[in-house]
């Protein structure tokens, strides 16, 4: 039995020099595959990175987030390179814009796939739809997490590490033999509602109850906080008041509105046409503890003390200081184990019904439990 990640390796500087160092040591132990997280404030210039990567001759997945969580605590600048210790097959799928009319390969080459990490442009159109495709292709038996890579000035740039270089507007889906198992949890309430989403373009939301979508929006939170956009940052304001989808087969999807087009709201994921929308409002305590109990509820006895966490970059703009006791909170109910993640532009996780979810301003930690680690032959 062993670890499924090997010794991370982190540097605050981010270029060519060092992404080589980290390169060199996280493959002086014959991994696998390497997952890397950078973040975006770290990552000015990237024109050394394509000759670097599509130069290795191991699988290579990863993203550029606003930041990188680290032994449970929030980086804003650097890199981490993670070795990753046992099979993975990697799938790149570019041109999400293009999705609904793109054939996209999911058969994958790893024998009995029992899950797939995935990264995607959190900033691209059709998510939804390309997450749908993996539910349709493999159902139930994939159980799949992840998050949105991208930046919190809201510009599409590239944003994916993979054997081919720095992508945008794509999704990587990173299959391994193991099993992990997914913890989900939000806590925000219904603050007023529901409204009908009458009118919508994938993540544009153009009328609510056969109105201006700002303009109803705007009314709510007025009504609670007595401001108006025009006197405000939008996001400042948006950030405390989500909208949530109501589901029946799992918990409410929130839904972050992060920009606004006209009178439309554009949000982080698809909203789909003719649902019902609610607005949402957080207490932080209850956020903190959704996260934390999702994770106790969780661990068993044979959890092998590793895990992953994609946390809603906005999550923590909310919780401001107290982002720091979830994550505390969430390691802590790991047994204070070496926590390493992103905070990402939306998160992926596979619901109790199996099928595949975008959420908005959730915490998802995915661990694993004790398993072989088989050792990678050298060439």
């Amino acid at each position: 039995m062993g670890c499924l990640f090997g010794q991370y390796q982190y540097s605050a500087i981010v270029s060519g020099e060092s992404l080589q160092s980290l390169l060199s040591a996280a493959l002086s132990n014959s991994p696998h595959a390497l997952l890397i997280f950078c973040c975006d404030e770290s990552l000015k210039n990237h024109t050394f990175l394509d000759p670097i990567l599509t130069s290795l001759q191991v699988p290579v997945f990863g993203g550029v987030f606003p930041a990188i969580i680290l032994e449970g605590k929030v980086f804003e600048k650097g890199i981490i390179v993670l070795p990753i210790m046992t099979p993975v097959e990697v799938k790149v799928f570019e041109n999400l814009k293009n999705a609904p009319t793109s054939s996209f390969d999911l058969t994958n080459e790893l024998p009995n796939s029992e899950s797939a990490i995935v990264l995607i442009d959190g900033l691209s159109r059709n998510i939804d739809f390309a997450l749908n495709l993996i539910f349709e292709h493999y159902g139930k038996k994939l159980k799949v997490f992840g998050g949105g890579a991208g930046s919190l000035s809201f510009e599409q740039n590239p944003c994916l590490f993979s054997n081919q270089g720095l992508l945008t507007d794509a999704m990587l889906v990173a299959f391994m033999q193991i099993p992990w198992d997914l913890a989900v949890g939000h806590g925000w309430e219904v603050l007023q509602g529901p409204f009908l989403a009458n009118e919508v373009d994938d993540n544009k939301i153009i009328q609510l109850n056969f109105q201006p979508a700002l303009e109803v929006y705007e009314n709510v939170i007025k009504d609670f906080e007595n401001k108006l956009f025009a006197e405000h940052d939008f996001f400042e304001l948006a950030k405390i008041y989500p909208f949530g989808i109501q589901r029946l087969d799992d918990d409410i999807l929130v839904r972050d509105p992060v920009s606004v087009e006209q009178t439309s709201l554009l949000c982080v994921g698809k909203v789909p046409e003719n649902t019902m929308l609610y607005i949402l409002k957080g207490q932080n305590s209850n956020l903190v503890k959704a996260a934390v109990d999702s994770v106790e509820s969780l661990i068993t006895t044979n959890f092998n003390g590793q895990g992953l966490l994609f946390n809603c970059v906005s999550r923590q703009l909310f919780l401001e200081n107290e982002f720091e006791s979830e994550l505390q909170g969430i390691a802590s109910a790991m047994g204070n184990s070496e926590l390493i993640g992103a905070l990402v532009l939306g998160e992926v996780a596979s619901g109790e019904s199996g099928a595949i979810h975008f959420h908005n301003k959730t915490a998802i930690t995915a661990t694993t439990k004790t398993f072989p680690i088989l050792t990678k032959e050298l060439d």
